[in-house]
């Protein structure tokens, strides 16, 4: 048996478009307002780590710069 061209599933390939980043200059500032602007609760450390929950509490969005003095520098 042979299956004829007509009844094989089509190759769909997704088009290649122009996304814009939250977080393109690798801060995390506008994604964590996102996160609090829905309902999300975000706490941030003097260490300049940010913690975001969901607010069903299932989910954990952790920001963690490798440099201590990020919060110095006004970056988060």
């Amino acid at each position: 048996m042979t299956a004829s061209a007509t009844h094989l599933p089509a190759v769909v390939r997704p088009a290649v478009e122009e996304h814009c980043r939250l977080s393109s200059d690798h801060c995390a500032d506008q994604v964590l307002e996102l996160l609090h602007a829905l309902g999300w609760t975000v706490v941030d450390t003097p260490q300049a780590n940010v913690h975001a929950t969901s607010p069903d509490g299932r989910v954990y969005v952790g920001w963690l710069p490798e440099d201590p003095t990020a919060w110095q520098r006004g970056i988060v």
